[in-house]
C-alpha cells in the first residue's frame, strides 16, 4: 500500500463562512480564515482537514491523499504512465497546503485528486466544543466518490495508488429503470476499515459523502441535536453499518456536501484480512431521505 490516509478535503463555496459556522458550532472544529476568504477547519494536530475556498461554483473539489515521502516519486511516475497526471503544485500552493510537495491527477471517472507528502502535523488543537475525533494517523475519515466508470476507477485506485479492497456492497436496483448499486470500499495503509469508497452512480455535489468519526456515541448524539437545532437537513437517521460497524447519521452541509458523523468504526490488522461482500448496508436504522 502506498497511500497512508485521507489527508484533507477541498470544497468550494460562495460564502466559506457558512462552512466555518457549521464546522465550529455543529461539528466542533477549529476554524480560521485566510486573507482570500478561504476557511480552514481543523479536527486534530494537522494544519487543516477541510479547506473551503471562495468560488462561484459550489461543491466538492477534491480529496488530498497523503503518502510517505519515499513513495512519492513512484506514485507520480505511475500516475504519469497511466495518463492521469495533471501537474505539480508550485511553491505557493504547497505552502497553502502545508505540504512538502503535491501533484494533481484525475481518476478514470473524472474525479480530481491530489497526492502529497511531508505535512506538518504537530500543531496544538482544541475543539471549541471540547470534542475529540478519530483522526491523526487514520486521516480525516473517509470519502465516498462517484465512479461512473466503476470498474476502471476501482482498478486505478488499486493498481496505481495501492488501495486494497475491504468490502464490496451490492444492492438491488432502487427502481425498475435503474442499475444495481455497487460500492467498493478500500483501505489505505492504516487500520481504518475504509478511507475511500467508490459508488457506481452520480453525486450532484461531486462527493457521495465525507465521514467524520467522533470518540463516543454521546458526541454523535449531541451533534445530531445541534444539526436539528440549526434546521440543517438530516439525510439519514441514526443507524449502524454492516461492513465497518459504524454508528452514524448523515446531514447536508453547505455546498450540498453530505456529511456522515459516526462512532465505533472497525479497525483492522490487514495482515490476515480477507475482503468481505455485503448485500445489505445496515444492521439497523439509516433511513435515508435525500433532497430532490
Amino acid at each position: 500500500m502506498t497511500i497512508s490516509s485521507l489527508g484533507y478535503a477541498r470544497i468550494s463555496l460562495q460564502n466559506p463562512q457558512d462552512w466555518a459556522q457549521v464546522g465550529e458550532e455543529v461539528l466542533g472544529f477549529e476554524s480560521s480564515t485566510d486573507e482570500d476568504g478561504s476557511v480552514r477547519l481543523r479536527m486534530d494536530e494537522s494544519p487543516f482537514r477541510y479547506l473551503v475556498e471562495k468560488s462561484e461554483t459550489e461543491g466538492f473539489v477534491c480529496a488530498g491523499w497523503e503518502c510517505p515521502a519515499e513513495k512519492f516519486d513512484e506514485i507520480v511516475n505511475l500516475l504519469d504512465n497511466n495518463g492521469a497526471l495533471i501537474g505539480s503544485g508550485d511553491e505557493s500552493e504547497c505552502a497553502a497546503r502545508a505540504v512538502g510537495a503535491f501533484v494533481r491527477a484525475k481518476d478514470p471517472s473524472g474525479n480530481l485528486l491530489e497526492v502529497f507528502h511531508s505535512r506538518d502535523s504537530d500543531q496544538p488543537f482544541a475543539s471549541p466544543l471540547g470534542l475529540d475525533y478519530v483522526a491523526g494517523n487514520l486521516g480525516l475519515g473517509h470519502a465516498v466518490l462517484p465512479a461512473s466508470a466503476h470498474d476502471e476507477t476501482s482498478e486505478f485506485y488499486n493498481t496505481v495508488l495501492g488501495f486494497r479492497l475491504s468490502d464490496q456492497l451490492v444492492l438491488p436496483p432502487p427502481a425498475e429503470d435503474m442499475q444495481e448499486m455497487r460500492i467498493n470500499f478500500y483501505h489505505a495503509d492504516n487500520p481504518r476499515h475504509h478511507s475511500l469508497a467508490l459508488f457506481n452512480g452520480p453525486a450532484p455535489s461531486g462527493v457521495v459523502h465525507l465521514m467524520t468519526e467522533m470518540t463516543s456515541i454521546d458526541a454523535v448524539g449531541s451533534c445530531m441535536d445541534r444539526v436539528n437545532a440549526a434546521g440543517i437537513p438530516i439525510t439519514a437517521t441514526l443507524g449502524r453499518h454492516i461492513n465497518d460497524g459504524m454508528v452514524s447519521f448523515y446531514f447536508l452541509a453547505p455546498g450540498a456536501i453530505p456529511m456522515e458523523v459516526g462512532y465505533d468504526g472497525m479497525l483492522h490488522d490487514w495482515s490476515d484480512f480477507e475482503p468481505t461482500q455485503s448485500t445489505e448496508g445496515d444492521h439497523w436504522g439509516h433511513v435515508y431521505n435525500f433532497p430532490e
